[in-house]
């Protein structure tokens, strides 16, 4: 396995061909407004003000369903509810895992995957809210000349150690009757690992949006996978530290509302929702609007049956969590299991909020 640090001077770039894409992928290195790392934002472009009160610090990373959250800040409803949000970006999205676990974030966005490890520890901190799961917007591309997964042996494959590209990749291995040992595993940063393949220094890599729709924009690059292929199987979600929401179970409630507005803006306003998202993330409102594509999104009622309605099926998200849980064991990222995985989701603000609004269809993001 090779390691590689995560600045862009571990790869060798063209000039000038390449400086969209560092700055799509290192967007903060290039001036977003944004700096990684215990709770906190060097811009007031991360912020909300709402006077009076204790900024909430939410750790967020480059991922499609994580920027409805700029929606909210953009067209003000933190402040509608009254709340002071500190949106912290996080270039790596595995340091985000680390600041929320240490104690430096109140709330985290995360992938299913990522919470299984901290929850079988004995970690208490709860999943209040399901984003969405990922329909395409997940996948393995590969240099033209592998056709398969099979033909992924002896070869150079990027992606970022521990994480759901981590999860989705070595799972596609085991489906293929292979191992990580059979390839030549490069751990990058996702952007990283986009930007690599994109300069032809790995043979594959294994992406989340925006960094994926990137990747398949270079000629001959064959997608070997993607998460459309397994619905359900990768939902992206909010989790809330134990400790902040011990005292603050209102507010917690307010973000919830806070998220189902943007959801709203983004039904009946989808051009300026989009246009919101990709200024934040300086990405083009085109480029949003694929990557967004690849998001299936949740609505209230969504989220309540995920949640409560039990199955033995990716429909129900502690089921859900179960079978990752027992592939992670299985491949040693994690060292035990749970007995039962639904003291992980705490659906009753989720049920507060229900008896003050109506579900509404959550947005339709596929290409049209």
């Amino acid at each position: 396995m090779k390691f590689i640090h995560s600045d862009s001077e571990s790869i060798s770039f063209k000039e000038g061909k390449m400086k969209k894409l560092i700055a799509v992928f290192l967007m903060v290195i290039l001036g977003a407004g944004f700096v990684a790392g215990c709770g906190k934002s060097s811009s007031p472009a991360g912020e909300n003000t709402a006077a009076g009160s204790k900024a909430i610090q939410f750790g967020i990373s480059a991922y499609p369903s994580w920027y409805v959250w700029f929606i909210a800040k953009e067209e003000k409803i933190f402040e509608k509810y009254g709340l002071n949000v500190n949106l912290v970006w996080f270039p790596t999205y595995s340091d985000s895992t680390q600041a929320f676990l240490t104690g430096n974030l109140d709330f985290v966005s995360l992938a299913l995957s990522d919470t299984v490890a901290p929850y079988v520890k004995g970690e208490g901190h709860k999943i209040v809210l399901i984003n969405d799961y990922s329909n395409g917007a997940d996948g393995l591309v590969a240099a033209p000349d592998i056709k398969s997964v099979q033909d992924l042996k002896g070869k150079t494959v990027a992606t970022e150690y521990g994480t759901i590209e981590h999860f989705f990749l070595l799972r596609l291995l085991e489906q293929n009757n292979m191992t990580e040992s059979d390839i030549d595993f490069t751990n990058m940063t996702i952007s990283d690992s986009g930007v690599a393949f994109l300069s032809g220094s790995v043979d594959a890599a294994s992406l989340w949006e925006p960094a994926l729709s990137k990747a398949q924009g270079r000629e001959g690059t064959n997608t070997l996978y993607t998460s459309r292929q397994t619905p359900g199987l990768i939902p992206s979600v909010l989790v809330a530290n134990q400790n902040y929401i011990a005292g603050n179970e209102e507010n917690t409630e307010k973000l919830i509302q806070v998220w189902f507005d943007a959801l709203k803006f983004y039904q009946d306003n989808p051009d300026k929702a989009l246009e919101d998202m990709a200024k934040s993330t300086e990405i083009s409102v085109e480029e949003m609007k694929v990557a967004m594509s690849g998001s299936k999104l949740y609505s209230l009622q969504d989220n309540l049956d995920a949640m409560t309605k039990q199955s033995d099926s990716l429909t129900y998200i502690p089921y859900t969590t179960r079978i990752t849980a027992d592939f992670l064991y299985g491949v040693k990222l994690i060292e035990k299991k749970a007995d039962d995985y639904t003291a992980l989701f705490d659906p009753a603000y989720l049920q507060k909020v229900s008896k003050l609004r109506a579900s509404e269809p959550a947005p339709d993001t596929e290409l049209k």
